[in-house]
Order: C-alpha cells, then structure tokens, then sequence
C-alpha cells in the first residue's frame, strides 16, 4: 500500500521520483529531524502506555538471554522508525508541492497548511526525543533488572501468601453464606409444603362449596350470586398456583446459584491446593478435604432435599392441575345446568306473561258478554213492558224478537272469531317461543365451542409448560450427572492423597520404631558381642537403603531440574515468538492506523473541497437569479423605452405632416425649394432616427444573446460541479467503505 501511496505522489514515467523545483534538497535539509505525521496521531490516540515504556515493562519479566533480544528488536524499530521519516517527509513535500500547484490561488490555506505540517513535524520531533529517552531508560532499567529480580520474586511471593490467605477467607465467608442459603432454602421448602398442605385444604373446602352448591341449586333454583363467588375462589386459587410456580422457579434458580458457587469453590480449591506450599500441603488439604467432603455431603443432602421438595411440589402441582381441571369440569357443568335454569325461568316468566294476557283478554270478554247481556236484559224488559201497554203490538215484538235473535248470532260468531283470534295469537306465541329457543340454542352451542377451543389453548399451554419443566428436569438431573462425576473424581483424588499419606505415615512410623530399637541397644546396659553386630548390621543396611534412597532422589531431582530447564526453554521460545508475532501485529497495526490517518485525512479534505463547491454552487446560483431579475428589468426599461419613441416618432409624423401641409398651402409659387428642403431634412432626421432604433435593437439582441451564453456556461458549470460532487461523494463513500473494511 505504501508503494502504491508514494506512486501517486512522485512523477509519472513508471512510478520514478522525479524532483519537480530546485529546492527539494534545501526542504530535506531543513526537516532532517521531522518524525511521521500519521503515526504520531496514532499513538497518541490508540496507544495509552508508550511503545519503550510498554517493552521496559516487559523486560522487567524476561531473563538475561532474551534481553539483547529486545535490544536488537529496539534498534531495528529505531531502523525501522527512520525509513518511515524519511518517506514521511518526501510524502510531505510533495503533498506540499502538490497542494501548492493545485491551489494557487488559496496561497493562504496553504501557508497555513505549512504551518500545520510544520508544528505537527515539531511535535514529532519531540515525541521522538521522548521516545529516545525512554530507550535510554528501558537501557537503565535493563542494567538494573539483575538486581531487583529478587526484590520483585520476594515481592511477588509475599503477594501470593496474602493471595492465598485472601482467598481462605473467601473460602470461609462462601462456605458460610452457603450453609445459610442451604437453611433458607430448607426454611423456603418447609413454607412450600405448608402452602401446598394450606391449597389442598383450600381446594377441599372448594370441591365441598361445590357440591353444596350444586345441591343447592338443585334444591332452589334461580339464585344467581353464587357462581361469582366460586369464581373469584377460583380466581383465588390460580393465583396462589401462580404463587407457587413462582416460588418454585426461585427455589430453583437458587438451587443453580448453590450448584454454580459449588463448583467456584472447588476451583479455588484447586487452585489454592497448587498454590499452597509443598511441605504442609498434604495436611491442609487433608483437613480442607474431609471439611469439604463435610460441606459437600452436607449440600448434597440439601440437594437431595431440595430435589424431593421439588418433585413433591411438581407432584403437589400435578395433583392441584387435576383437581384444577375437575373443578373446572364442574364448574362448566355447574355453569350448564344453571344456563339450563336460566333458560327454564325464562320459559315459565314466557308461559305466565302469555297467561296473564289470556286472562286479560277473557276478562275482557266476559265484560263485553255482560255489557250484551244487560243489553239484551233490556231489550227484553222493554219489550214486555210494551206488550203489557199494547196487546196490538204483536207484530212490532215479533220483529224484535227477531232482531233479538239475529243479535244473539251476531254475538256468537263474535265469540267465535274472539277464540280464533285467541288461538292464531297463541300459535304466533309458541313460535316466538320456538325461535327464541333455538336462538338460546345456537348462543349455548356457540359457548360450548369457545369453551372447548379455550380448553384446547389451555391444555396446549399445558403441555408447553410440561415439556419446558420436563427439559429444564432434564437438564438438572444432566448438572447433577456432572456434579455427581465431579464428586466422584474428587473423591478419588482425595482417596489417592490419603494413601499417599498413609503410606507416608507408615514410612516414618518404620523409622522411629527403628530409631526406638537403637535407643534401646544404645540404653541397655549388657552390651553383647553379636547384639552390637546386629545393631552394626542394621545401621549398614540402613545407610545403604539411605543411599540408595538418595542417589534415586538426586536422579529425580536432576531429571525434574532438566525437565524444567527444557520446559523453560520452551517458554523463552515461545515468549519469543510471541513478542515477534506482536512486533509484526505492532508494525501492521501502526501501517494500517497510518493508512487509516492518511484516508481520514484525504476525507476531510474532500469534504472542505465538497463545502467549497456547494458554496460556490450556492453563489453561482445567486448571480444567475441576479442576473435573470437584472435582464428581466432591463428588458422591460428596454420596451418601455422603445414604445415611447415609437409614440413620440408617430406624434413628430403627424406634426410633420400637418406643418407640411400649412407650409404648402402657405407658401407661394417662389417658396417650393426652400419646402423640398425642409422635406428632405426632415427625411434624414427620420432616417437617423430609425437607425439609432436599430442600432439600439441591434445592442438589445446582442446583450440578449450574451446573456443567454453566460447562463449556458453556468448552467453548464454547475452540471460540472454536481458531476464532481458526485464523484467526490462516491470517493467518500468509497473510502468509508474501506476504512470500514481496514477497521
């Protein structure tokens, strides 16, 4: 990438650097201490600790061998470190040469731009005198390494004793937050049970309260405010099995919190047992071992009771969902048979109201058959009375016999209609009736479907919720799988630490019962010829044994030294290794930040210059508006002008021709030249008149057509300046999109 960079800075013949001025040497000359502009920038806002503070760091923790290593690798960064100045300061003189051919006429921006370069040159170089100096430091401090390793290894072991006394009494603080978190969860699952003792308690008085409610409806029906009450019982209920679920998914949320310190605790177990020094090692972890067997049979067992209290409160929840779903059974067929009731009230409250009307009506005819009946009564009296007052009336009580006749007839087939009408409107009633039970019918039916389709939901829910707790049983009974291999291999190892002690152990009560002998032997007062042979014997032997037992630990101990040494080796290598592998990152991780700063750079460049021309854009257009309301005014100044003078010329033609006529009807038969002449004055004066109108025509399209071009070249140049504005927007994007893919 810097080759390409430095191609497009120097000449153009094959990527050759060709000098452009006179002066290049004299520039060079002058910024023969100037540091990289880029690179600065990038340490100063990537890296926090320097680079020769960060390698002094490092030596402090590498031995003798590899420190002229890391003076090597210092010189060959300072190497390194040049050749980047150098290009650096070609790079900016001919980005400077650059800038100054192609804005001439902003030679003030430029020079400001040479004193930014120039005070960032300075900057440089005094980061650079910095950056030696700490060189000169990281060399002091490597000087002095010698003898502060044993202060820094004193150090680092005093921190490891009080690390590892820290950690005991981590160890003590979680060890009692667990007991108590094991009494909590013991005093939790007791207070689980009573709740569940409590809601199967509550669920009998329920299952009571129904069936009593049941009975009694059975008994009375019509009573309405007893559904809400076992509604809101049920309502009660579900949200104590919410309650429960609730206090089960905390029960066992801490059951994985005990489960995850478990397992921290053995970490640091572990760790701490390596820590630990050798000699009192095997004690320690001894007693720690049968604590921890102490503790973890004692979590264990808080597991095991969590677990059955776990599978007690799921077995308690089955049952409670059981009961839940008879009592819903019942509930709906509670919710039927009062429906049914309902539905029955409503019939007879039906068939009573049409009673009632019935009775209404004859009522109304019995009145009706009375008020006829008192009629007719009277009818008849009168006619007696008019038979007693005339006996030649006969003829007359015939007639309203007849008449009398005819009203009974009138007033049966009356009575008929009334009872077929009777009967029609007891018909339509039955069909309101029918209709009406069809349409509780299809409601009822319509119920029962959403009712079904909810059970469906609920039940679906069900099994969601019993797959989720049969998977998450799953995957306590898999950690328990674990924990119960973790405790077995641990338990293996501690039973092979306690053979190895107890072998210990036996070793050195050999010893001092054989040390015991030889006091004795030593102590006893008949000393004997073949007792002191013996005893000479035994001390042989056991020299030999100690011997032997000596050359077999200097071998172990040779064989362990060269193990160390060769796994020592292996870590310089490999530390080796990774200090180049994290050179060769640094130096690729400063490339690119350079790479990056230059785009960056580029960037805010080509965003001045997109600024520069959206103002430019915005001036030109300003003057084409200024330009077009200048053309539109002189334009109308210009007809103005020129319908003035075509008036004016039409008012001298008429006087013209009025003078002329006075003049020729004045003037005698000596006076026609002197007439002629004024006539041809007169002529030219219209001719130069009309070419002045001409000409300023003339002048008129002229300054029109001149308009018209420098609106065209502007038009024309604003169309160029989008064309680059739009190049220049693809180059940003462009360059985003490859600073994104370098980031």
């Amino acid at each position: 990438m810097e080759r390409t960079w430095e191609r497009g800075y120097f000449g153009e013949e094959d990527g050759e650097m060709v000098s452009r001025t006179s002066n290049a040497a004299a520039f060079l000359g002058d910024t023969k201490d100037r540091g990289p502009p880029g690179q600065s920038q990038t340490w100063r806002s990537g890296e926090k600790v320097p680079f020769a503070q960060t390698h002094s760091l490092r030596a402090f923790e590498k031995p003798p061998q590899v420190q002229t290593q890391a003076l090597r690798d210092f010189e060959k960064h300072l190497n390194d470190l040049k050749k980047e100045n150098f290009s650096l300061k070609l790079r900016i003189y001919f980005l400077e040469e650059r800038m100054q051919q192609k804005y001439e006429a902003s030679r003030e921006d430029v020079y400001k731009r040479n004193i930014e370069l120039k005070v960032e040159v300075e900057s440089l170089k005094q980061e650079l005198q910095d950056k030696n100096h700490h060189l000169d430091k990281t060399w002091a401090d490597v000087e002095n390494l010698n003898s502060q390793n044993e202060a820094e290894l004193r150090r680092q072991f005093e921190e490891r004793q009080q690390e590892t006394e820290h950690a005991y009494a981590l160890l003590e603080n979680k060890i009692q937050l667990l007991q108590e978190e094991s009494r909590l969860a013991k005093g939790e699952a007791a207070r689980m049970a009573a709740l569940a003792e409590a809601e199967k308690e509550c669920n009998l008085e329920l299952a009571e309260k129904l069936r009593s409610a049941t009975r009694d409806r059975d008994d009375a029906p019509g009573g309405q405010g007893e559904p809400d009450g076992y509604a809101e019982a049920l309502a009660q209920r579900d949200r104590r099995i919410e309650e429960l679920r609730e206090s089960l998914a905390a029960q066992e949320g801490r059951l994985e919190q005990l489960s995850q310190e478990k397992q921290h605790l053995l970490r640091l177990l572990e760790e701490r047992a390596q820590v630990q020094p050798m000699p009192k090692e095997l004690l320690i972890q001894q007693r720690l071992n049968s604590s921890d067997m102490a503790e973890t049979q004692q979590s264990d067992s808080h597991l095991a009771e969590l677990q059955e209290k776990v599978q007690q409160t799921e077995a308690t929840n089955k049952m409670l969902q059981e009961k839940l779903n008879e009592m819903n059974h019942e509930l709906k067929s509670a919710q039927e048979s009062a429906q049914k009731q309902d539905s029955a009230i409503q019939n007879l409250r039906e068939t009573l109201q049409s009673r009632e009307s019935e009775t209404e009506e004859l009522y109304q005819v019995i009145e009706g058959q009375n008020e006829t009946m008192a009629k007719l009564r009277e009818m008849l009296h009168q006619s007696q009375l008019g038979q007693l007052h005339s006996s030649e009336a006969a003829s007359p009580a015939q007639q309203q016999v007849a008449l009398l006749d005819l009203q009974s007839a009138l007033f049966c087939s009356q009575l008929e209609i009334q009872k077929l009408q009777r009967l029609l409107r007891q018909k339509e009633r039955r069909l309101a009736d029918a209709n009406r039970c069809v349409r509780f019918a299809e409601a009822a039916a319509g119920e029962k479907e959403q009712q079904m389709e909810a059970s469906r939901k609920h039940n679906q829910e069900l099994q969601k919720a019993l797959q989720q707790l049969q998977g998450e049983l799953q995957n306590k009974s898999q950690q328990l799988h674990t924990l119960e291999a973790e405790k077995y291999n641990e338990i293996r190892t501690q039973e092979q630490n306690i053979q190895h002690l107890n072998h210990r152990l036996s070793h050195k009560d050999q010893q001092l019962q054989e040390f015991q002998e030889l006091l004795q032997y030593r102590d006893s007062s008949d000393k004997s010829l073949e007792a002191q042979d013996v005893l000479l014997a035994k001390l042989r032997q056991r020299v030999q044994d100690r011997a032997v037992a000596l050359e077999r630990a200097i071998d172990e101990k040779f064989a362990a030294l060269e193990e160390k040494d060769r796994e020592l080796r292996q870590l310089h290598l490999a530390v080796r290794q990774r200090d180049q592998d994290l050179e060769r990152l640094r130096g690729v991780l400063s490339a690119n930040e350079a790479t990056m700063q230059s785009m960056e750079s580029l960037l805010r460049a080509k965003g001045l210059e997109v600024e520069q021309l959206t103002a430019t854009c915005q001036n030109l257009q300003w003057l084409k508006e200024e330009l077009e309301s200048k053309l539109s005014h002189w334009q109308k100044e210009h007809e103005s002008i020129i319908q003035q003078l075509q008036t004016s010329l039409h008012d001298r033609n008429k006087e013209v021709e009025d003078l002329s006529a006075t003049l020729l009807c004045k003037l005698g038969p000596g006076q026609g030249e002197v007439a002629e002449e004024l006539c041809q004055r007169l002529q030219r004066k219209e001719r130069m008149l009309q070419d002045l109108l001409s000409d300023r025509n003339r002048l008129a399209v002229e300054h029109e057509v001149e308009i018209q071009s420098l609106l065209q070249s502007m038009s024309a140049r604003e169309r160029g300046d989008l064309d680059t504005i739009a190049g220049l927007e693809k180059e940003l994007s462009n360059a985003k999109e490859e600073l994104e893919l370098m980031a």
